[in-house]
């Protein structure tokens, strides 16, 4: 493996990590079409759901829940 394989594989594990810790505490992140081409993100923190007010591309929605998950996981993970 290389330096940016190295790279990618901690990112994932990082990534998968973050989203079993939060749906064990009942957070969940998903997206909610608006168009076929644009999704609003929800978040889902133990029953109370907050929609984002901007809209993502079909390329952008998945790299964003992955974010959120992450900061969830560092912000309740302490």
């Amino acid at each position: 493996m290389n330096r940016m394989d190295d790279l990618f594989y901690t990112n994932l594990c990082n990534q998968i990590n973050a989203q079993a810790y939060c749906r064990d505490k009942k957070i969940f992140v998903y997206p909610v079409p608006k168009s076929q081409k644009e999704f609003y993100i929800e978040v889902e923190n133990n029953g109370n759901i907050t929609r984002s007010t901007k809209a993502y591309s079909t390329k952008e929605w998945s790299e964003k829940v992955c974010e959120i998950y992450v900061h969830y996981y560092k912000k309740y993970s302490k």
